[in-house]
């Protein structure tokens, strides 16, 4: 399953030149990456990086590295079961050479989102947000869609992430975005995690923390889990580069 730039710039080639292409990130079950792998091997590619959420694989041949997901979100954030993603998902014989599964428009909406809060995407000229803000110009959704939109985005875990970029003055001119937000329904616990994320980004030149995302996770204890996943993944990876260095 295509993701992010690849799948936009296959679905509306205006985009080409307009924006920029670094890697090709794709989405697969996990039980499909042993054999991803396998044939990204007989292409010449070799893994370069592994972490919880898949693999990098890169090759002298080709310009772009390859990043195989099993997970849409790293270290447990938000709620998106790959398995499901791919059932919603419709398969597209048009985008490129070999049939792929085409994520659905509300799924893709929702990855735009959690990847803009994940990466800690800055407003209001992240290239992550021009991908919402592109999304939203093209008729994909109507504001009568707002209510349906703002379900699936609880359903997937991102309600208060959804507040938070939604909700972002930068996007106040969009009536969709404007609906979304209110058929989110945000409590006051949801209100005042969005506000310190705010305030902590305001605090550091625009820049969120790093522990922003995991108070945009779907609640605090899946937050606490998340961040937990996160700062031992990265401990594990300092200490496997530490070993390297003495080696």
């Amino acid at each position: 399953m295509p993701l992010k730039g690849v799948l936009l710039l296959a679905r509306w080639p205006v985009l080409r030149g307009r924006r920029d292409l670094v890697d090709i990130d794709l989405l697969v079950r996990p039980l499909d990456i042993p054999t991803i792998g396998q044939i990204l091997g007989t292409l010449g590619f070799e893994q370069t990086v592994r972490t919880s959420a898949g693999s990098t694989f890169a090759s002298d041949q080709w310009p772009l590295s390859i990043d195989v997901h099993r997970q849409l979100f790293p270290h447990g954030l938000f709620r998106a079961d790959t398995d499901e993603l791919f059932a919603r998902a419709e398969l597209d014989e048009s985008l490129f050479a070999a049939p792929i599964a085409h994520m659905s428009d509300e799924d893709l909406f929702a990855h735009l989102i959690g990847h803009f809060v994940k990466g800690r995407g800055r407003f209001p000229g992240d290239k992550s947000l021009d991908d919402i803000r592109w999304l939203l110009t093209q008729g994909c959704f109507r504001a009568e869609d707002a209510d349906r939109l703002g379900e699936h985005l609880r359903d997937l875990g991102l309600k208060r992430a959804a507040g938070y970029v939604l909700g972002h003055a930068s996007l106040s001119g969009e009536s969709v975005a404007s609906g979304v937000v209110r058929s989110l329904a945000l409590s006051r616990l949801d209100r005042a995690a969005i506000a310190a994320a705010n305030l902590g980004t305001d605090s550091n030149a625009g820049a969120p923390l790093w522990w922003t995302p995991h108070l945009l996770d779907q609640s605090l204890a899946a937050g606490s889990r998340s961040l937990l996943a996160h700062a031992s993944e990265g401990t594990h990876r300092l200490v496997a580069r530490a070993r390297s260095a003495t080696d």
